[in-house]
């Protein structure tokens, strides 16, 4: 198919096609009707398999194409057969520092170098469904808007608020000097998460690398570090993304 919406769908297959239009794929109809209902798709291909279930969400003024497995599979871009029915083309929903630090009453996660782009999904699906405000990202975290981030996301992309920081820390401080508690993971913090006084209504979760956790540069930003109470003999650490929903759902009772 050489229509112009495709051939710019097959580019969102790279990040460098990501980066430039400032779009990316949802695919899977699940996903996409999800993506659908937050008003954030810009083109929308499906097989007639889906069809019945996917044009009910869309508004008279979508671009929807009705294309074979063949075309489907071209827009998936793996090397094996996949049974995806529908791919949307949607717009990042990209937040600045600005809009993070307005308002009372936020919750934010910040995650510094995330290296598994399933783990960045997840933490996306996490933080939206702890009621968090936005994400923040380091530039050197995982791409979120990869594949395996955003279907690791299931669908919490298409509404959660990104911040992708070029500079987390100094971000981070400047939201400190605007009143945000930065509380931050580490299995070598002397204080525990179940000891933490009231926060203020403003608070922002930093959690780091799978494997070496924070930087020193960035626990040293917190105004709170912190541990998660483990079995005595038991795991020394946790999945990141296991970590972060602790912390979230805690500080968010």
């Amino acid at each position: 198919m050489k229509h112009p919406l495709f051939q710019a769908a097959l580019a969102l297959l790279r990040p460098q096609g990501r980066a430039e239009s400032g779009q990316y794929l949802v695919e899977s109809t699940s996903f996409v009707i999800q993506a659908l209902d937050a008003q954030v798709v810009t083109a929308l291909f499906c097989t007639a398999a889906a069809l019945e279930q996917i044009s009910p969400h869309c508004d008279n003024e979508m671009t929807l194409y009705v294309v074979g497995s063949g075309l489907m599979q071209k827009l998936v871009g793996t090397g094996y057969t996949t049974d995806v029915n529908a791919i949307a083309v949607v717009r990042k929903q990209e937040i600045t520092l600005e809009e993070i630090l307005e308002g009372e009453n936020k919750l934010i996660l910040a995650c510094e170098n995330i290296q598994d782009p399933r783990n960045v999904g997840v933490l996306i699906r996490t933080a939206e469904a702890a009621n968090c405000a936005a994400i923040m990202l380091s530039s050197n975290s995982a791409e979120c808007y990869s594949r395996a981030a955003v279907r690791s996301s299931t669908g919490s992309i298409t509404r959660l608020p990104v911040q992708i920081s070029s500079d987390l820390l100094s971000d981070l401080t400047v939201a400190a000097k605007n009143g945000f508690s930065i509380v931050a993971g580490s299995a070598k913090a002397p204080s525990s998460l179940y000891d933490l006084d009231t926060l203020p209504t403003r608070r922002v979760i930093l959690v780091g690398n799978e494997t070496t956790g924070l930087t020193p540069e960035a626990a040293g930003v917190a105004t709170q570090l912190v541990r998660i109470p483990m079995k005595s003999g038991g795991p020394s650490s946790l999945n990141v993304t296991v970590a972060a929903g602790i912390m979230l759902f805690h500080l968010n009772h």
